[in-house]
């Protein structure tokens, strides 16, 4: 019995030394952080930019993915800021689209394999004062 509490305690700091070299490899396997926009609304001189995406995306461990933040400016006027996201991932094409009326919405990673295109909306529709679709991969 003796032993084999010997030969367990041996094993423990070699599983954690596993776990830190996992944890390395993965770090080591994490691209650089590509980093996007912001992305604006349709706004001009007399109507301002209120609403904007800001984000990035990474390759790790042989998938890409991103991240970011609609901000909204709109300061209660009633409006609301959209998002749209344009890719493709391993079950084909995706189009989808988000709606905020806070300051700051984040959205964390998202995975995708190619394609990637996001558009910026502000006012009482999805579809209202829309810029146009920008590649960001």
């Amino acid at each position: 019995m003796a032993g084999a509490l010997l030969a367990g305690a041996g094993a423990a700091p070699a599983a954690q030394a596993d776990t830190a070299t996992t944890t390395q490899a993965k770090a080591v396997q994490a691209g650089p952080k590509h980093n996007f926009g912001p992305i604006y609304s349709n706004g001009t001189e007399s109507l301002p930019k209120e609403s904007y995406f800001r984000g990035y995306w990474q390759k790790r461990g042989g998938n890409y993915y991103f991240s970011g933040d609609l901000g909204d400016r709109h300061n209660g006027d009633g409006d609301y800021s959209y998002v749209w996201f344009k890719y493709y991932d391993s079950s084909g094409f995706h189009r989808d689209v988000y709606r905020s009326d806070d300051r700051r919405r984040h959205f964390g990673e998202i995975r995708f394999k190619r394609d990637l295109k996001i558009r910026v909306c502000e006012g009482n529709t999805r579809n209202s004062g829309c810029g146009s679709y920008k590649d960001v991969f």
